[in-house]
């Protein structure tokens, strides 16, 4: 590309990744241990974060219940699969989610019984069934009843800081928002661009992500 247009798409590409990016369950407990590993338990919250925000509620909401459900461990396969459909949605109306509250809380327990049955609880096991190649992922992780498509892509933007055989990924909207912002559709350019980091490639759809819900309009002075 034209040594302007490749300075600008070096900057854009920086700026959403530095400055509106963010790792994969920020916010949360996790999130906050710092650097990404794969333990049965980040990897099950993933799936969690992928449900919970593939649903049509806000990005607050949806970030609280994440929250909410991680701060009581139900991130932790045992504990998940002790629950009851009660206190599944117990400790959902705790956290505020109500709409579908009680889908949840059924999709909860078959997320558990299915880890458990075909994974031996720990969902490291279904990239070794799939041989570390992303479309098998992406089918057997859309076999999870209450994870459809938008959770399936939900799911690889943030696992791939953790399974690197996924990178580079983007999911369907922030690939979008990437065009919009005039960065292009060339995946495997933004991932050369960022050295081919998987957790920076995860950090960097987050911050599409973030452009795209806030509705921001980022500023390449910002970096």
């Amino acid at each position: 590309m034209p040594e302007r247009r490749e300075h600008d798409f070096d900057a854009q590409v920086d700026t959403v990744t530095h400055a509106y990016g963010s790792l994969p369950l920020s916010g949360t407990p996790i999130g906050e241990i710092g650097g990404m590993k794969s333990t049965p338990d980040t990897v099950l919250a993933m799936v969690i974060d992928a449900m919970v925000k593939s649903r049509p509620i806000s990005h607050q909401l949806a970030q609280s219940t994440i929250c909410g459900l991680i701060n009581n461990d139900y991130h932790k396969i045992e504990k998940l699969s002790g629950t009851t459909w009660e206190e599944r949605t117990d400790l959902l109306r705790q956290v505020g989610y109500n709409r579908y509250r009680e889908q949840c809380a059924t999709n909860l327990g078959n997320l558990s019984e299915f880890v458990l049955n075909n994974y031996d609880g720990d969902l490291n096991n279904l990239l070794e069934t799939a041989h570390g190649d992303r479309e098998e992922i992406r089918a057997l992780v859309k076999e999870i009843k209450g994870v459809g498509d938008l959770g399936v892509e939900l799911f690889l933007d943030n696992v791939q800081s953790v399974w690197p055989s996924v990178a580079p990924f983007v999911d369907s909207r922030s690939l979008r928002t990437a065009e919009e912002l005039g960065m292009g559709s060339d995946v495997h350019a933004i991932y050369s661009k960022l050295q081919k980091d998987p957790v920076a490639m995860s950090k960097f759809v987050n911050g599409l992500s973030e452009i795209r819900l806030e509705k921001k309009q980022p500023e390449l002075e910002e970096m």
